[in-house]
């Protein structure tokens, strides 16, 4: 790898099924890209820490007991977008699943994982509701 290209990553969170977790790392490490499995407690923490970027430090329980997210979660960081549109179409033709996706942005590095879930899942409910429009006016 070039010194000055940064190392492709990604943040893994909530797979519950472990064939399922060993299969996207597989996959993830056949396309050299590194994963950090993501600890379901460690909602709290900002995404910047979870992928230990320079001036990030881990936060203290913030008394939150738990977080109900139930769904698979891939954060990609140091992707660009055409390696990004090829990794997208193996992962499908592998079968790898996850509606729930994200690039690590300068804007979001410093939102908490909890956060980034909930706008995901809220964009996620939105492209639903879209796409029943359109289907409706078909």
């Amino acid at each position: 790898m070039k010194k000055s290209q940064k190392e492709a990553r990604v943040l893994l969170y909530n797979f519950i099924d472990q064939n399922d977790l060993a299969k996207t790392c597989e996959f993830f490490t056949l396309h050299n890209i590194k994963q950090t499995i993501v600890d379901k407690a460690d909602f709290n923490q900002k995404v910047g820490f979870l992928l230990n970027l320079k001036g990030f430090s881990g936060a203290n329980n913030t008394g939150e007991e738990d977080f109900d997210f139930n769904h698979k979660v891939i954060i990609f960081h140091n992707i660009n977008n055409k390696h990004l549109d090829e990794v997208l179409a193996k992962m499908k033709n592998a079968d790898i699943i996850s509606p729930y996706k994200a690039v690590v942005t300068p804007l979001n590095r410093f939102w908490t994982l909890k956060r980034l879930c909930i706008t995901m899942q809220k964009e996620h409910g939105a492209m639903i509701e879209l796409q029943k429009k359109r289907e409706d006016h078909e």
